[in-house]
Order: structure tokens, then sequence, then C-alpha cells
């Protein structure tokens, strides 16, 4: 029985270590929320400067940010995140992150003739 009890440990022991890096793993495209937020921000504001935004793009994209900042904040307010705040949150910033990428490489530009913009 002592036996049985033994192997049993060593094998939650195991299979605890294998998931503890695999949960770790999930996040790590992100690593620090609050960085993946400023890269994206930086994202939108190259996105304007280089008129690849334009204002209606900008805006919407500058609005899911805000309510990413306020969800996180809600969520923070309870102390640290959980695992699902954090993995709510990590997906929120996947689905921003892909719409600054399909909004960035759209036809749509602030200055539809180049030559507007160079002052010609």
């Amino acid at each position: 029985m002592k036996r049985l009890l033994s192997i049993a440990a060593l094998g939650l022991i195991a299979t605890t270590t294998l998931i503890a890096p695999a949960q770790a793993q999930m996040f790590a495209g992100f690593g620090n929320i609050n960085q993946a937020q400023a890269r994206l921000q930086q994202r939108i504001s190259a996105g304007i400067r280089s008129g690849r935004l334009t204002r209606q793009e900008a805006f919407n994209l500058q609005m899911k940010m805000r309510r990413l900042n306020s969800l996180e904040a809600q969520f923070r307010s309870s102390g640290n995140l959980s695992f699902r705040e954090r993995a709510r949150l990590n997906g929120e910033l996947s689905r921003i992150s892909n719409d600054i990428a399909l909004q960035l490489n759209d036809s749509d530009t602030r200055y539809r003739n180049r030559h507007h913009r160079r002052g010609f």
C-alpha cells in the first residue's frame, strides 16, 4: 500500500512539474501584459504617423485599447490577476493585435494622394 501511495505521489509531482511550464508558455507570446499594451500602442502611433491608419481606424483601435485598459483595471482591483483573467486579457491583446495588422495592411490610408502629404 505504501508503495502504491509513493508511486501515486511521484506521478502527481511529475505531472505538476510538466503542467506548470506549459501554463507559463501560454502567456509567453505577450510576456508582461503592460509591455504588450505598450507595443500595441506604439504600432498604432506608428500607423498614425505614417498615414497608414485613417482617423476612423485609429479612433477605433484607440477605443479598443481603452476598453482593454478598463478591463485590466477591473481585474486588478481584486488584487493579482487570476489565470482566467490573464488568459482573457491575452485573448483581447491578440484580437487587438490582429485588428491593428489588418488596418495597417488594408488599402485605406489617411493620404490617398501621396503627393498631397509631401506638400506638392
